[in-house]
């Protein structure tokens, strides 16, 4: 048998049972710490959005200054990063404790928290998506600055 991804979250869970022995609390630890890592991760994408809003206040009024398509591209890219960077803080930093679960099966305690990770991971993968088509459009927009701006030969 080859190692491959689980198919559902339930696969996984059973999956675990048994590679951890039925040990949930330490099945729990793993799962925390990819919780961890993807919140890490969204602090980097909010933080690449925090930097594109900060220099597009410095030179937003330049690149649109340099042309329609410019300042469309500027503006378009300001949004969709900012839409990146609500995705990331509404479907990945927003608090759910798996303590808050009602009280339920080990088995239906790991599944619900695996089902809370893939939600989160799902709307990273979103948000990095998001962030991505937004940085493009705001560096076309700055090529179109750079480009109008060559000195005539």
């Amino acid at each position: 048998m080859t190692a491959r991804r689980a198919r559902s979250a339930e696969e996984e869970t059973d999956h675990l049972l048994r590679l951890y022995e039925n040990d949930v609390p330490k099945i729990l630890d793993v799962i925390q710490s990819q919780f961890t890592n993807v919140a890490a991760r969204a602090q980097t994408l909010l933080q690449l959005a925090g930097l594109t809003i900060t220099v597009t206040g410095f030179s937003g009024a330049s690149i649109a200054r340099s042309g329609r398509l410019a300042a469309i591209l500027v503006v378009s890219g300001l949004v969709v990063v900012l839409l990146g960077a609500s995705h990331s803080l509404g479907g990945i930093l927003r608090i759910r404790w798996t303590t808050q679960l009602a009280p339920c099966s080990p088995r239906e305690a790991i599944l619900e928290a695996i089902r809370m990770r893939d939600h989160k991971t799902r709307a990273f993968s979103q948000s990095l998506v998001l962030l991505i088509v937004g940085l493009a459009l705001y560096i076309g927009s700055v090529s179109l600055l750079l480009l109008t701006n060559l000195p005539d030969r």
